[in-house]
């Protein structure tokens, strides 16, 4: 009898750590701001959650604990190649973050600290050629800002403080020539050189 019962306990366990082990579907979830529960029980969610196209390929996966995403999760072309691969801590993402072309091109680099930019953006073309490389603090654009043309060459340069433009802005054509110069105070354009705006709405 003692030998059944350990019996019945190893097997409650087992079966415990295989329900543990199984994928959740993200349609069986409902959320609370960035808590996730079980739409059933309406436990907070624990556990590998996947979501899915309508053609039934993996769109996302990434897991849970205690309703909060944790650790790396990663999002999918339909091809199946990544898309996109981020860390979260206690439910705010986290560290490095990149997305790629469905091709596996790297199509933009960042990094988070407590779900907000912080640090040195980039963004390529599927050529490899960039179309701004940037500096975030705190979620704020900060520091120095360059935007690019199509063909690879720099279009604008410049720099924010606490997400305002502030200093000299200079634009470039597409052959490479200077055509303009702003300088700005406080996001407030001050004053203008080149090819200059004629009206407010030219100015936005």
């Amino acid at each position: 009898m003692k030998n059944r019962y350990i019996l019945y306990i190893l097997s409650l366990c087992f079966l415990s750590n295989v329900s543990l082990g199984q994928t959740i579907l993200e349609e069986k979830l409902i959320y609370r701001g960035n808590l996730a529960f079980y739409q059933e029980s309406d436990e907070p969610v624990t556990g590998i959650v996947i979501s899915k196209y309508e053609t039934g390929e993996t769109k996302e996966k990434g897991e849970y604990i205690d309703g909060l995403r944790e650790f790396e999760w990663k999002e999918f072309h339909q091809n199946g190649t990544v898309k996109s691969t981020i860390n979260y801590k206690n439910g705010f993402k986290e560290g490095p973050f990149e997305i790629y072309f469905e091709d596996g091109k790297i199509k933009a680099l960042g990094n988070y600290v407590k779900g907000l930019e912080d640090g040195n953006w980039q963004e390529f073309n599927n050529e490899g050629d960039f179309l701004y490389i940037g500096n975030y603090d705190e979620g704020n654009l900060n520091g120095r800002w360059q935007t690019f043309h199509l063909n690879g060459r720099l279009f604008s340069m410049g720099n924010f403080v606490e997400g305002k433009k502030d200093g000299m802005w200079e634009y470039f054509s597409e052959e490479g020539k200077l055509f303009k110069i702003q300088i700005f105070e406080n996001d407030i354009l001050i004053k203008c050189e080149g090819k200059c705006p004629v009206n407010e709405e030219e100015r936005k």
